[in-house]
C-alpha cells in the first residue's frame, strides 16, 4: 500500500475521532452542553480556545472540511457534484449554522488591529483564527473551499452562464496586488484611525448578509460581488478577502495539495480549459508562488490520465 494512503487514512481517523469524540467526551465532564455566550467578550487562552472549537458550529465546519479532504483524494468530484456540495455548505454554513458570529472576517482583521494596537482578541475570534488556520496548514483551502458560505455562494452564482458566453480569468498578479493594497491600506487605517477599512461602516463585510438583515451599503456589496461571480471565479475571494489573503499565504505549508505527476502529463491542457481558477497553470509550470487554489478537484476531474491529485506535498514538487 502506498505510504501516503497509509498516512491519510492514520490523519482521518485521528481527526475523525477527535470531531466527534471529544466533544462528548468534553459535554459529559461539564454536565452540560457549551454555553451560547461563553467568552464572548473575554480574552483567549488554549483551553479556553478548545472549548469554543467543541462547539456544534467547528465541529460540522471539521467534518465538512475533512470530507471534503477525502473526497479530494479518494474520488474525482465532478461539476455537478461540486455544485451540490457547495448549495450544501451555504445551506449548512450560511442558513442553519450561522458563520457570521464571528465573521471570519472580522476575525483577521481584529487580529490585526490586536497586534498594532496591544490590545487582546476575544475569545470567539481566536478560536476561529485557530479554526481557518488549522484547515488550511491541514489541506490548501480547506476552510475557504469547503466551509465558508460566502465563498460557496460565488461558486454557485458563478455557474450562471455568462451573457457574453465567455468566463473571465483575472490575472494573479494584478488581483493579489488588488488584495494586498486592500491590506495596507487597512492597516493604515488601523494606525492612524484606529478603524479597518474592511468593517468600518461593513462596506467590504459580505458575512453579515448571514445576518439575514438586508442593509443598503450591504445589499450594495453582496450585489456587487454576485454580479461579478457571474464572470468571474471568487471575485470576492481573489480581490478583496482578508481571510484569504491569510489562507493563501498557509498553502504554501499546506499538509495536502494538488500535486502533478509530470510522468503521466501529457501536456493536454484539458485542466486548465475546464478549471475556472488561474492556479492550474502555476502548478503546471511549477512556479513557486501561486495563485489560490480554493481545493475544488475541477482540475483533478479534468485530467484524463490521473496525472493530478489532491495528495501530501514534498519539497521536490516546487520542480518540474
Amino acid at each position: 500500500m502506498n505510504r501516503n494512503i497509509i498516512y491519510l487514512s492514520l490523519l482521518c481517523i485521528a481527526l475523525l475521532t477527535a470531531l466527534i469524540c471529544v466533544p462528548a467526551l468534553a459535554e459529559a465532564g461539564r454536565g452540560g452542553g457549551i454555553g451560547g455566550g461563553i467568552g464572548g467578550g473575554r480574552n483567549a487562552d488554549l483551553s479556553s480556545i478548545l472549548t469554543v472549537l467543541l462547539s456544534v458550529k467547528y465541529v460540522l465546519g471539521g467534518l465538512a472540511a475533512l470530507s471534503g479532504l477525502i473526497l479530494l483524494k479518494t474520488t474525482k468530484i465532478n461539476r455537478n457534484t461540486r455544485t451540490l456540495l457547495m448549495c450544501a455548505v451555504f445551506l449548512l454554513f450560511g442558513v442553519l449554522m450561522v458563520m457570521h458570529q464571528p465573521s471570519p472576517l472580522r476575525a483577521v482583521v481584529d487580529l490585526v488591529a490586536a497586534l498594532v494596537s496591544g490590545g487582546a482578541i476575544t475569545l470567539r475570534k481566536a478560536a476561529m483564527l485557530v479554526f481557518i488556520g488549522g484547515l488550511s496548514i491541514i489541506g490548501s483551502k480547506l476552510f475557504c473551499g469547503w466551509v465558508c458560505p460566502f465563498g460557496a455562494l460565488q461558486e454557485i452564482v458563478n455557474r450562471i452562464p455568462a451573457p457574453s458566453g465567455k468566463k473571465i480569468k483575472l490575472p494573479f498578479r494584478i488581483t493579489n496586488s488588488v488584495r494586498v493594497s486592500l491590506f495596507v491600506v487597512s492597516l493604515i487605517m488601523v494606525l492612524t484611525t484606529g478603524n479597518d477599512l474592511y468593517t468600518y461602516q461593513d462596506i467590504l463585510n459580505p458575512f453579515k448578509l448571514f445576518g439575514w438583515r438586508f442593509e443598503p451599503v450591504l445589499a450594495v456589496l453582496v450585489g456587487a460581488v454576485l454580479i461579478a461571480s457571474v464572470f468571474v471565479y471568487r471575485p470576492f475571494c481573489y480581490l478583496i478577502c482578508p481571510v484569504g489573503l491569510m489562507t493563501w499565504l498557509l498553502e504554501h505549508v499546506s499538509i495536502f495539495r494538488v500535486r502533478i505527476d509530470m510522468e503521466r502529463c501529457n501536456n493536454c491542457k484539458k485542466c486548465l480549459l475546464k478549471s475556472r481558477c488561474p492556479s492550474v497553470k502555476a502548478i503546471l509550470d511549477g512556479d513557486t508562488l501561486r495563485p489560490d487554489c480554493f481545493a475544488c478537484g475541477a482540475c483533478i476531474d479534468a485530467c484524463p490520465r490521473d496525472a493530478l491529485a489532491f495528495e501530501v506535498w514534498r519539497d521536490k514538487d516546487w520542480q518540474k
